[in-house]
């Protein structure tokens, strides 16, 4: 009752220009906690939440991936789950299919960085999710999340089909930049793929690290070289 209330408020504050960044944010988790509740819907242009993502200004639309992120160890009910993929899916789709690194602007490149922190709500890598990964992982490091994202395509590895795209998701991450924390994490990640008979994709990504400086895989190549 208090959000419907509130609700023609929030409207309006959609589009203010607070001084403090802090109020902003706020607001945006206030309708961000709406969505996920289901008073919200990102199919009606009418709702809070579309309209945020219809004016698609870069603070705000960070302030959702981030407060959406920081549920991660909160979140337990799917719906809640499957609303924040179905973010990504709407995002993915309205904003981003078919676009050339070219065409995209630095804001769109933070925007894609910070989506890959999304990664963790996933429960595997599939055919449509990977094309999302697969835009985003480039611009991993434009803000810095490597390691997070390193951390749950680990995870991720074995959970379904995510062996058949995980090669790919990485060696995109490697166009633009060469993580290298955690070396577990990687080493992890490479030698799946080996087990999982995806040698050429395993062998590409050691063929990266070892041409750029680094050498903490050659053991794994070594290991799997006449495999």
């Amino acid at each position: 009752e208090l959000y419907n209330l509130l609700r023609p408020h929030y409207e309006k504050a959609i589009d203010y220009q607070f001084e403090q960044g802090y109020f902003s944010d706020l607001l945006i988790q206030h309708i961000c906690t709406a969505y996920l509740r289901g008073f919200e819907d990102i199919n009606d242009t009418d709702s809070l939440f579309r309209k945020l993502l219809d004016k698609w200004h870069l603070p705000q639309i960070k302030e959702i991936i981030k407060f959406f992120w920081m549920q991660r160890r909160k979140i337990k009910e799917e719906k809640s789950i499957e609303k924040i993929i179905n973010f990504w899916r709407w995002v993915y789709e309205n904003r981003y299919k078919g676009k050339q690194e070219n065409e995209l602007t630095n804001d769109d490149k933070k925007i894609l960085s910070n989506l890959c922190l999304l990664t963790t709500f996933l429960p595997e890598i599939n055919s449509e999710n990977s094309e999302w990964l697969k835009i985003s992982a480039p611009f991993v490091d434009v803000e810095f999340y490597s390691a997070f994202f390193i951390e749950y395509l680990n995870d991720l590895k074995d959970k379904g089909e995510s062996y058949n795209f995980l090669g790919e998701v990485y060696l995109a991450m490697l166009e633009n930049t060469t993580p290298v924390f955690r070396e577990e994490h990687i080493t992890e990640i490479v030698e799946f793929l080996y087990q999982k008979g995806k040698k050429e994709e395993a062998d590409e990504i050691c063929d990266r690290y070892a041409r750029r400086g680094y050498e903490f895989l050659r053991p794994i190549y070594e290991k799997y070289k006449s495999g």
